[in-house]
C-alpha cells in the first residue's frame, strides 16, 4: 500500500502531457482498460481491475427546466439538407498546460459551449444557419447548415440549436462518453427560441411547440445544460451573421 501511494503522489506531479503518455503505454502493455483510470485536471487514480465502475459518477443538478410534453419529440429531427463544416476537430494543437484533455470514454471536464443563430431569406424561404462549438482544449469548430425552402426565421433558429446539440451528444457516445457527464452552455440571439425552452414564454405555434420540446429532450440528456442570450454582435462576431 505504502509503494501504491508513493507511486500516485509521484503520477499528480506529471505534467498532462506525461499523464497522457502514461495512459497510452499503459494500455499498450496490458496493465488497464479505459474503465481502470479516472482523470481529473490535476491527477491520476489508478484503481485495481476488480473495482469496476457499476455507476454513473452522480450528474451536477441541473436548473430547473419545464420537462418536454409532446411525444412527437422523440421523431423530430432537424430538416438539414447541407452542411458545410469549418475547422474539423482533427485540426488540433497542445492543448494549455493547465488543462488535460479527457481520456477515451470521459466527457470534458470545462463545459462544452455553443452559439447558434439561423435565419431564412424571405420569411418563410431559404432557411439556414450556423453554430459554432468549442469544444475543451480544441479549436473552435463552426457548422454551416442549410435548411431548404418554406423556413420561417424562428423554424431555422430551432433547427440550428436542435441539430448542434444532436451533433454534441453524437460526438460524446462515438468517444464512449456518457452525455449525463458533460456541461454544456448554450449562447443565442433569439429571444424566443431561449424563452420558450427556458419556460419563460408559452410556444402558441404547433410548430414551434414541436422544436421546443425536442429541445428540451436533447437538453435533458446533458448532466448540465444552460441555454442563455446574448446580443446579436457576438453572433456576428463569431459566427458572420
Amino acid at each position: 500500500m505504502e509503494r501504491l501511494t508513493l507511486l500516485l503522489e509521484e503520477i499528480g506531479q506529471l505534467t498532462p502531457a506525461q499523464r497522457r503518455r502514461l495512459f497510452r503505454q499503459a494500455q499498450l502493455m496490458g496493465l488497464l482498460d479505459r474503465e481502470d483510470l479516472l482523470t481529473d485536471r490535476n491527477a491520476l487514480q489508478i484503481v485495481p481491475a476488480v473495482q469496476k465502475r457499476t455507476t454513473l459518477p452522480p450528474a451536477e443538478t441541473r436548473p430547473a427546466r419545464p420537462t418536454s410534453t409532446n411525444g412527437d419529440e422523440a421523431t423530430y429531427r432537424s430538416p438539414v439538407s447541407g452542411r458545410v463544416v469549418v475547422g474539423a476537430p482533427e485540426q488540433e494543437g497542445d492543448p494549455p498546460a493547465s488543462v488535460m484533455r479527457p481520456l477515451p470514454g470521459q466527457a470534458p471536464e470545462q463545459p462544452i459551449r455553443i452559439v447558434f443563430d439561423g435565419g431564412s431569406k424571405g420569411n418563410p424561404g431559404q432557411g439556414y444557419g450556423s453554430y459554432a462549438l468549442e469544444w475543451p482544449t480544441y479549436p473552435r469548430q463552426v457548422v454551416r447548415l442549410q435548411f431548404g425552402n418554406q423556413v420561417t426565421n424562428n423554424e431555422a433558429e430551432y433547427d440550428t440549436l436542435i441539430s448542434a446539440l444532436e451533433a454534441v451528444i453524437k460526438r460524446l457516445t462515438e468517444t464512449g462518453a456518457d452525455p449525463r457527464t458533460a456541461k454544456v452552455e448554450i449562447w443565442g440571439d433569439s429571444q424566443l427560441v431561449i424563452n420558450q425552452v427556458n419556460g419563460e414564454w408559452e410556444a402558441n405555434k404547433a410548430e414551434m411547440r414541436v422544436r421546443r420540446d425536442k429541445a428540451r429532450a436533447l437538453l435533458e440528456r446533458f448532466g448540465t445544460a444552460r441555454l442563455r442570450y446574448h446580443g446579436r454582435d457576438n453572433n456576428v462576431e463569431i459566427l458572420g451573421h
